[in-house]
């Protein structure tokens, strides 16, 4: 029997602004990592002032971004991160979900679709987001563990553009589903979203950037709102 997908983004589609703001206010509160932070947002602010001005890949800032941004666990052990994962959903992304976004999550379910949260943010904690919403299904970037520690790097690929939709089409296949494509939806507001939101017949481009909006309109896809 085939089954219909919905799928979400989460930073700036399920949640507004990025989960990394949410990093920031948890070391800037606890004192740690300052010069770290620091020297992380002088570098990659750069970076995207340059992707701004048209002097450095979009793309490649944003991944650029989130790669770096794993090394701040570098040497932190799983119930560290875990901790700080439970503080940055409860202290900053739960405060920032979208309620209309989440209705229609919740819509989604009670009509029996598979709901997946698909996003470049670290797995474990989608995770965590994804027991506050009552989605267990959740496709994010992997940080890398050895011998018990974090490592401060991601095993690749990072959970963003194309790779999005590669690595849903590697769950489908590892569980087995039978997927309607054409019935299924995808709900994301970036232009790098493009290649999720190709795989369903009902693409939504949710609070879309000006590029996403864009091209939502010249095929004809919804847009919210």
């Amino acid at each position: 029997m085939t089954k219909v997908l919905a799928l979400f983004d989460l930073d700036g589609t399920l949640a507004h602004g990025g989960v990394w703001e949410g990093f920031l206010k948890y070391y800037l509160k606890h004192k740690k990592k300052r010069v770290w932070i620091l020297v992380f947002w002088a570098t990659h602010s750069a970076l995207w002032l340059l992707s701004q001005c048209k002097l450095y890949s979009g793309g490649k800032c944003r991944v650029k971004w989130m790669e770096d941004l794993s090394g701040i666990f570098k040497g932190a052990s799983r119930e560290e991160v875990l901790e700080i994962f439970h503080w940055v959903a409860d202290n900053y992304l739960f405060e920032s979900l979208r309620s209309d976004v989440v209705e229609i999550l919740h819509q989604h379910k009670q009509s029996g679709h598979i709901v997946v949260i698909v996003s470049a943010t670290f797995s474990e904690l989608l995770k965590v987001i994804g027991q506050k919403l009552g989605v267990s299904n959740i496709i994010g970037t992997k940080l890398e563990m050895i011998e018990g520690r974090y490592t401060g790097k991601i095993i690749k690929p990072l959970c963003f553009s194309e790779n999005k939709a590669k690595l849903l089409k590697e769950f489908i296949e590892r569980n087995g589903l039978e997927i309607d494509s054409s019935a299924s939806f995808a709900y994301a507001d970036s232009i790098f979203d493009v290649p999720l939101l190709k795989l369903v017949g009902n693409p939504v481009a949710t609070y879309p950037d000006i590029y996403l909006r864009h091209f939502a309109e010249h095929n004809a896809w919804q847009i919210l709102p």
